[in-house]
């Protein structure tokens, strides 16, 4: 952060924002410089970027560092500077404060990262599955293509009896360090992977790299992975492999990472370990009661519903089966499920669907309902009856209230008279 550069546009926002709209913008800001979603090659210069973001919210979201920040900017909180409490922090408070390492001012050597990974890259990829697979489980082979270390030279990248000689730049150590400003006379460390070695801390001439790695000290292995998907697994879960990410030398192997992606269903939807599918009945099983297989489960089962006779099934009734649902991932299988709901769709007959008038007299009569009462008036009118599916034109000639302008007839004239 240069010294022109305040924390409210480190956050992007004005210096009137609330604190809800702070909280908005430092999510946003820490999202785009977490290391996490950079190349590794950006990695170093992301996770300085990243702590003067956190370091920018942890003020302004704190209303007496804020006021502080507001009154006397950095100074209020740089070594023998004004602090919130009125006291001054010294340097290494200062720096453990915001970013969790001494520091010293623009004159002074910064402090190496001791921290750095030690472990190649995780590598994350997005795995699609059914919601079938889903909820029976599924054991998946898939093929991938890794570097791992030269068998040839053991990761040197040089041929036999071959010697690296030191990088001039990075002094061997495969990272340049230097300082970065954060204004006010203070400067944070950072490190960066050296660009003529590669990070690797030495540099080989070409007749002395290796003939079967041609110097990278890594070769392409392709992988037959087999993946093992729990029955009840979520959309969202991670299946870690362990030490199965591209190899390095001299570092730990990273994992590769598959997260798992739930596709759509034709049929089911899933809410938790909850399903719900829809299912149409006719008319006459709602009222008289049935009993049949509904629908096919997951797993190819077809599952029987029998609705006593006397029974009811009215428009927007759910059907609950208890224990039909997704198993519990862990849970013990079949006898730890969740409920699987079923929308009713009653299916009417079409019009004039009787052949004879005596067989609605018939349907009439055996029904329970009594006859509705006419509702009486002064005045009774025949009405033209549309039945329609949809009430899309409910309103369509409504203009709004701000846009119409109403006069009655008697305030239509030019003037008006007084006697």
């Amino acid at each position: 952060m240069s010294g022109s550069e305040d924390l409210y546009e480190v956050l992007g926002i004005s210096r009137a924002a609330t604190r809800s709209e702070i909280k908005k913008a430092y999510h946003k800001a820490a999202l785009a410089s977490h290391p996490d979603k950079v190349p590794e090659e950006e990695r170093e210069e992301a996770e300085i970027r990243f702590k003067i973001v956190s370091q920018a919210y942890e003020i302004l979201s704190d209303d007496e560092k804020k006021q502080a920040y507001d009154d006397f900017g950095m100074d209020a909180f740089s070594p023998g500077g004004r602090g919130p409490s009125g006291h001054g922090m010294n340097e290494e408070e200062f720096f453990n404060e915001f970013f969790g390492f001494g520091g010293h001012g623009m004159g002074g050597r910064a402090r190496p990262s001791k921290d750095r990974s030690q472990a190649t890259a995780d590598a994350v990829q997005q795995l699609d599955v059914t919601l079938k697979a889903l909820y029976k489980g599924k054991t998946t082979k898939m093929s991938i293509k890794r570097n791992v270390v030269c068998s040839h030279c053991k990761g040197s990248g040089a041929r036999s009896n071959a010697k690296a000689h030191k990088c001039s730049k990075c002094d061997g150590h495969g990272v340049v360090e230097g300082l970065r400003p954060i204004g006010n006379g203070l400067a944070i460390p950072y490190s960066t992977k050296c660009t003529i070695c590669n990070g690797r801390g030495e540099i080989l001439k070409e007749k002395d790299k290796c003939k079967k790695c041609k110097g990278n000290r890594v070769i392409e292995q392709s992988k037959i992975l087999e993946i093992y998907i729990a029955p009840g697994s979520k959309n969202g879960d991670r299946i870690i492999l362990e030490g199965e990410a591209d190899q390095e030398p001299g570092k730990k192997t990273g994992n590769i990472v598959f997260a798992l992606h739930e596709l759509p269903d034709p049929f089911f939807q899933r809410k938790g370990s909850d399903l719900r599918a829809k299912v149409q009945i006719s008319l006459a099983e709602a009222l008289c009661g049935f009993s049949r297989c509904l629908l096919e489960h997951l797993d190819g089962r077809v599952i029987r519903v029998t609705i006593p006779a006397g029974k009811v099934i009215r428009p927007n009734d759910i059907l609950i089966i208890k224990n039909e649902g997704m198993p519990v991932k862990g849970g013990g299988g079949a006898h730890n499920r969740g409920d699987l709901y079923l929308d009713v769709e009653i299916e009417f007959p079409k019009d004039n669907w009787f052949l004879e008038v005596s067989e609605l007299r018939k349907v009439s009569d055996s029904l329970p309902s009594p006859r509705m009462n006419d509702i009486k008036g002064d005045i009774e009118d025949e009405a033209e009856v549309v039945i329609s599916k949809s009430d899309e034109k409910y309103g369509a000639d409504d203009i709004g209230d701000n846009d119409a302008e109403w006069q009655s007839e008697t305030d239509q004239t030019d003037g008006c008279t007084q006697q």
